[in-house]
């Protein structure tokens, strides 16, 4: 068992331990270890991702094992093995209302304190250290930027389950008190039953706000049966599915392919620029029928017995088997 600091960062760079101590100092994290990504909402607004460096990156996966025997709780759907999407959504399923609440920029309202204490608490539980205020340090340490928790580092998805367990405890057993179904996908917090959603939105602006996380009042959402009710872009209302838009812009797809061909209709869409040398277009045919099969697949995901969308995955993966292969230079780019 490691006991140590300097064991445990010799057990994860044997031979040159001591250069890990440079993911300790802000001032060279900012301008050495990450990059910053600028991605578009397509709702709108923008996402900015951190994301680390090879080397930070390498080092920020070896300490996740360290981190595994960490207190998770089962509301907690994403980044967790084994829990999926459709879990989350299909739990809420058929509920007479559904209230989605979203955390405010969840990621960077995560501290160093609530890092360095999430950490601690899950060494005490790891049977690969002894647990120690250095070890701990360092951890919590090398996962953060500027004493917050970068969107984009590996370890990120782990440590926000894990410091938001105590909170996902009290919210938990809130609503089991009240028969309201609970369940959480990062920073998007579902809640479906029979019940009135302004006293559960006091209680959890009040616990969001004594925690150092805030309630983003712009996206609440009250959903009854009268109205769509969509979870992480699955349609619940009596049922788990792709929304209607989604199936329909599948449909319209296909239709045309039928109509025009798939080249012709890839042309009408716009796909292709004006120049192109035909290996691209060609490259480009083979990519977006995978785009479309992919869509497709998520489609049958939610729903396996769906007699419609199997007709069009077996439609698509036929267009895609009479492509031959396509060779763009040295780059082979396969059907499938």
């Amino acid at each position: 068992m490691i006991c140590t600091l300097r064991e445990f960062l010799a057990s994860i760079e044997p031979e040159h331990s001591y250069r890990l101590f440079r993911y300790t100092d802000e001032a060279f994290k900012r301008r050495k270890c990450y990059s910053r990504i600028v991605l578009k909402k397509k709702s709108g607004g923008i996402r900015i991702l951190q994301a680390p460096e090879p080397k930070l990156k390498r080092l920020q996966r070896k300490l996740l094992p360290y981190l595994s025997h960490a207190s998770i709780s089962p509301c907690a759907a994403a980044y967790v093995e084994g829990r999926t999407l459709l879990d989350h959504a299909r739990y809420h399923a058929g509920a007479k209302i559904v209230v989605k609440l979203d955390i405010e920029d969840f990621f960077d309202s995560i501290t160093f304190p609530k890092v360095f204490h999430a950490v601690d608490e899950a060494l005490k539980r790891s049977p690969l250290v002894e647990p120690t205020g250095e070890i701990s340090w360092f951890i919590a340490e090398a996962c953060t930027l500027d004493h917050r928790l970068p969107q984009g580092a590996p370890t990120s998805p782990m440590l926000s389950n894990m410091i938001f367990f105590p909170l996902d405890c009290i919210i938990s057993s809130y609503c089991s008190e009240r028969r309201i179904r609970y369940t959480r996908y990062s920073d998007d917090m579902i809640f479906s039953g029979d019940f009135q959603p302004s006293g559960l939105i006091r209680f959890i602006r009040k616990l969001l706000r004594k925690n150092g996380f805030i309630l983003n009042e712009d996206k609440i959402v009250i959903a009854g049966q009268g109205r769509q009710q969509k979870i992480t872009g699955v349609v619940v209302n009596r049922r788990p599915q792709a929304e209607r838009k989604y199936r329909r812009e599948i449909r319209q797809d296909l239709y045309y392919i039928g109509k025009y061909g798939l080249e012709d209709h890839l042309e009408r869409k716009g796909i292709f620029q004006s120049g192109n040398e035909e290996v691209d277009r060609s490259a480009t045919i083979v990519k977006e029928l995978q785009s479309l099969i992919g869509k497709i697949v998520f489609v049958l995901q939610i729903d396996p017995g769906n007699e419609e969308f199997k007709e069009y995955k077996e439609l698509s993966v036929s267009l895609l088997n009479q492509i031959p292969l396509i060779w763009n230079g040295s780059q082979r780019i396969e059907r499938l």
